[in-house]
């Protein structure tokens, strides 16, 4: 059932799966098609072997998952077993024992959701995180470079395109505009180290920050070291 097509894109937009499954050794010794396995290269491009009924997950992964909190779940002794977990407690809010229909799972789990909504606020979907990740991810780059003016600038857009976001995802936001406000604030306290004694250095590294830290906590500060350096340039 968590192989259905209709669940599969249920769940993309509804939950993490977190698969615990136990005695895999003894599938796999005893040539069980379930746990077959089919020889592939992970990330690193490293031969490796996966799981034909779990694809792109090795037998090693799932027996640690086995193992993980995610095993801990069923107490009653019987398979199959599905527990519907609050993600920011890791308490139990419902279960499954036995078989079950898609349409039994996707209830539960939307009466999950609606208390979680309740509780902590609206979730946030993969589509929206991958979205602002991106974005972040082309930000920092931008910073790596040195290229604060491209920076404030996706800064200045990714706080547009999330200002009717759920909190998780302004947060998410607000963690690149800390880095990049951290940066620039390490880039000003060279400038301002060279103003006595290299004035024209130090306006070559603060042209560009004025115009990047217009509207932000460093604008005022920018400001001052520009006057500073071009007074002694003079």
């Amino acid at each position: 059932m968590l192989q259905n097509e209709k669940y599969i894109k249920f769940a993309e937009e509804n939950t993490v799966e977190v698969l615990a499954l136990s005695r895999l050794d003894e599938g796999i010794e005893k040539k069980d098609r379930r746990a077959e396995t089919y020889k592939g290269k992970n990330e690193k491009g490293e031969e490796v072997e996966y799981l034909v009924e779990w694809p792109n997950l090795t037998p090693e992964l799932v027996k640690s998952l086995a193992g993980s909190k995610a095993g801990s779940y069923n107490n009653t002794g019987r398979i199959p077993y599905t527990a519907i977990v609050n993600p920011h407690t890791g308490e139990e809010m419902d279960k499954i024992q036995g078989g079950f229909g898609m349409g039994a799972l996707v209830e539960k789990v939307e009466a999950c959701k609606k208390t979680l909504n309740g509780q902590y606020g609206k979730s946030v979907s993969r589509k929206d995180l991958e979205k602002v990740n991106k974005q972040a991810s082309k930000i920092r780059d931008d910073l790596a470079d040195g290229d604060f003016a491209k920076a404030f600038t996706g800064i200045k857009a990714l706080d547009k395109s999330v200002e009717k976001s759920p909190d998780a995802v302004k947060a998410l936001a607000g963690k690149v505009s800390e880095e990049a406000i951290e940066l620039a604030g390490k880039r000003l306290d060279e400038a301002e180290a060279m103003v006595e004694s290299d004035a024209k250095g130090a306006e070559k590294i603060l042209a560009p920050l004025a115009r990047a830290l217009k509207g932000t906590s460093l604008e005022s500060r920018v400001v001052e070291l520009v006057a500073k350096a071009k007074g002694g340039a003079e």
